[in-house]
């Protein structure tokens, strides 16, 4: 028999065999972002492959107040009744579909892209996309992307099943023209939960530039939907498709921080500086803005720089933070 002494040994040993793998996990960028409903987090993965940058200033004036819907897991019937219901609200959401299921609902798909909202890809099979080999990979991409053109569904949006990604993943992806995308509130709806308690877990998650996570397959996210709606119309939000919010997200740092401008050609873009803001009697702020040149730069960073290395982001993207649960400048968004 082992002593004691033999038995804590290999407890010890076992524990650092298991911190060894995780890290190494964490190194190839396999990190799951989801955590329960109201537990705050620090992760930085929103945008994985650095595509969209969104700093806590930004998305807080009425006029960029936004949030974009998605859901996941589809194509189903019940997205037609979601994509109805938020066509009546005049609000957009995206839905990232399954390849294999919109090649079995191809009119889903259609009827939904006639809603005016848009569709992004959820993997082929709905595998965990970081485990299977670079050939599998690539294939699940090709197949994807090529029943998307045969829908004619724009390619522009990517969100892995799970949340979980990595290195390769990430460059595949970019490889087929698509943008990962993650969420900032996730209220677990896939659970079984009821309808009130997923309206209550979102409402109380709200921020400017919010991505909220929905799962289409579950009767009770249909059934949170008009709360959840009436409330964000309420308190002032847009609802919108994931490409209005990123072009909003490049308008608005355009104007404020001279990123993401549009050139008038390839090598050149836009820098706006902005003379310091006068007020008027009645409290009217105004400023003058100038528009100069200089070299395109943050938009076209190498690849190699961007994607996840070491399980960190090399560029993280600062967070809005509701205004309810910000404690100090640093204080980070709840990443559900």
């Amino acid at each position: 028999m082992l002593s004691h002494r033999s038995l804590g040994l290999i407890v010890v040993f076992s524990c650092v065999v298991t911190l060894l793998l995780t890290s190494i996990g964490l190194a190839n960028g396999r990190i799951r972002t989801t955590k329960y409903a109201g537990e705050p987090s620090r992760a930085s993965y929103l945008s994985p492959g650095g595509e969209v940058s969104l700093s806590r200033d930004l998305l807080s004036l009425p006029e960029e107040r936004i949030m974009a819907f998605t859901f996941d897991d589809g194509p189903v019937e019940r997205d037609l009744e979601i994509a109805s219901l938020l066509r009546k609200h005049d609000a957009s959401a995206t839905f990232f579909f399954i390849g294999k299921l919109m090649e079995r609902s191809p009119d889903v798909v259609k009827k939904v892209l006639e809603e005016k909202h848009e569709v992004g890809y959820h993997s082929y099979r709905h595998q965990k996309l970081s485990w299977v080999s670079q050939t599998d990979l690539k294939e699940d991409f090709r197949l994807g992307k090529a029943c998307m053109t045969r829908l004619g569904v724009p390619v522009a949006w990517f969100r892995p099943p799970y949340g979980l990604f990595d290195t390769k993943v990430i460059k595949t992806a970019k490889e087929s023209g698509m943008k990962t995308i993650l969420w900032t509130v996730d209220p677990r709806d896939w659970t079984g939960i009821g309808p009130d308690v997923i309206s209550k877990r979102v409402i109380n998650l709200f921020h400017p530039g919010a991505v909220l996570l929905f799962h289409s397959n579950h009767a009770a996210t249909l059934q949170a939907l008009p709360e959840i709606i009436r409330r964000a119309k309420a308190d002032g939000y847009r609802l919108v498709t994931l490409t209005e919010w990123q072009n909003t997200i490049y308008t608005v740092h355009c104007r404020l921080k001279n990123r993401f401008c549009p050139s008038s050609t390839p090598d050149k873009v836009a820098k706006i500086s902005t003379i310091p803001e006068k007020v008027s009697h009645d409290g009217t702020v105004t400023a003058s803005v100038s528009v100069a040149s200089e070299p395109l730069a943050d938009s076209t960073r190498n690849l190699s720089s961007i994607i996840p290395k070491k399980g960190r982001h090399r560029f993280p993207m600062s967070t809005l933070v509701p205004s309810a649960q910000q404690h100090s400048s640093e204080a980070t968004l709840p990443f559900m």
